[in-house]
């Protein structure tokens, strides 16, 4: 891990200060800056991992509601034009009175590996925008493989997979299994989500989730009519929880919902990565 950190560090001052043109998303106020002489490095991915890894890793942080339009156009636009070569940015003009925010990212390749850095000039700390500490830059680090960007924490390990079986932790290891790097260990998904949701004594929060994560799949799997299906019928588990699992379970759907509805515009537009 440690040397990914350094990766990771020494990263964020070139790409904050990159020579960039810039291009205007109308009528967002979003704006992209393409570096100058940029080479974009052709991933196919699955747009709903990086869509999920910026909602929850950075655009939310920031306190940013983006529209599912706005996501999509943002994540087409990183995996369009990401390089190994330059950085690029996203920007939004008056994010913090007269100063801008810059979300940097690009791939660099170590020792085999393929990984995906986004970074911003929003420091974690003092929460504004301010870089007089490139170490304190709300940033994320994923790796690119097998057509998906995996966040870092999330990939797979022999270690973690043995203590969530011998602790009985299905949805965790459901969740470890669902977001790795392997596509193959999918199909383990859905019979821990169905022990879950068949055994009695677990907690209705519990079979929320799992059942909730049976959508999230159908999302990475592109079947949008199952994942409607589960959004629907999902309302009514939280009509029966209370108090804090009750808003635990609206913070989730309402990602969940806005994911879905992501996935629809890259389903609408024809988006090439839909497709993938």
């Amino acid at each position: 891990m440690k040397r990914i950190e350094v990766i990771f560090f020494s990263f964020l001052l070139f790409c904050l200060t990159q020579p960039t043109f810039a291009e205007q998303n109308v009528p967002y106020d979003i704006r992209f800056r393409v570096s100058v002489n940029n080479v974009p490095f052709p991933a196919k991915t699955n747009p709903y991992y990086l869509s999920h890894i910026l909602e929850v890793r950075i655009f939310r942080h920031l306190n940013l509601d983006f529209s599912p339009s706005e996501i999509e156009s943002m994540v087409d636009f990183m995996i369009t034009h990401a390089s190994k070569e330059h950085p690029n940015q996203i920007y939004l003009p008056g994010y913090e009175k007269d100063s801008e925010l810059v979300i940097g990212f690009r791939y660099i390749e170590k020792e085999g590996d393929l990984l995906f850095l986004v970074v911003t000039n929003y420091n974690v700390e003092k929460n504004k925008i301010d870089t007089s500490d490139f170490q304190k830059q709300l940033a994320t680090i994923c790796q690119v493989k097998s057509n998906r960007f995996v966040y870092f924490e999330d990939l797979y390990s022999d270690k973690k997979a043995t203590e969530y079986k011998e602790e009985g932790k299905l949805l965790s290891l459901a969740n470890l299994y669902l977001m790795d790097e392997d596509p193959n260990n999918d199909d383990l998904v859905d019979p821990l989500l169905e022990k879950i949701l068949t055994d009695e004594k677990s907690h209705p929060l519990e079979k929320f989730y799992a059942f909730l994560t049976r959508g999230q799949l159908a999302l990475i799997q592109r079947n949008l009519p199952i994942a409607e299906e589960i959004k629907s019928k999902s309302q009514d588990q939280i009509n029966q929880l209370k108090g804090d699992d009750k808003l635990r379970a609206e913070y989730v759907m309402k990602l969940f919902s806005k994911e879905l509805e992501t996935m629809k515009v890259f389903q609408k537009t024809n988006n090439q990565l839909f497709k993938i």
